[in-house]
């Protein structure tokens, strides 16, 4: 039996903007590390698609109300396939984002202007680069092939996603 689980750069589509499948053995076990990595990531995706609305409505600038979008929309994607893949695995995963993820969505509900602007590119950097250090540890030492392949097609996103929130950061 074997899961296709559909690789797509950029958590969207590929270079090419075509999908790639890769197929991947169903039955291989996910261990508690894999299982953590799903964990995470998934309610960094729902912290990741609040904190995009939140700055496509309340983002002063253009690049804060633009990142909002790209991170909301990619996030959203990545994690449908994340929910596909636990599923197949059998892992359980939170229906919600951890308590730390909610307040930081409070404060950011509460600031307007360029605080806000200065707020949520901060936080989500943070995210990402702490994001990106899990995904890579996943990619060199997980155990599952289905969750490897999902980490290795989140890697080139996150990496983006860093890119773009330095370059919106009102700051420099």
């Amino acid at each position: 039996m074997a899961l296709v689980l559909g690789v797509l750069g950029a958590c969207g589509t590929s270079r090419t903007g075509r999908e790639t499948a890769v197929t991947v053995p169903a039955d291989a076990p996910a261990s508690d590390a894999d299982r953590a990595w799903l964990t995470t990531t998934h309610q960094d995706d729902l912290a990741d698609v609040q904190y995009g609305g939140l700055a496509q409505r309340k983002g002063v600038t253009a690049a804060v109300r633009h990142a909002g979008r790209v991170l909301a929309a990619e996030h959203a994607a990545l994690d449908a396939k994340l929910l596909h893949v636990a599923n197949a695995l059998g892992a359980g995963l939170p229906r919600s984002q951890r308590a730390g993820q909610f307040a930081v969505a409070r404060r950011l509900e509460k600031e307007t202007g360029s605080r806000f602007d200065r707020d949520f590119v901060n936080v989500v950097i943070d995210a990402h680069e702490k994001a990106l250090a899990r995904t890579e540890e996943e990619v060199r030492g997980g155990s599952s092939p289905a969750v490897i392949a999902l980490a290795r097609t989140a890697l080139p996103a996150l990496r983006e996603h860093l890119t773009m929130l330095r370059g919106a950061d009102p700051v420099g």
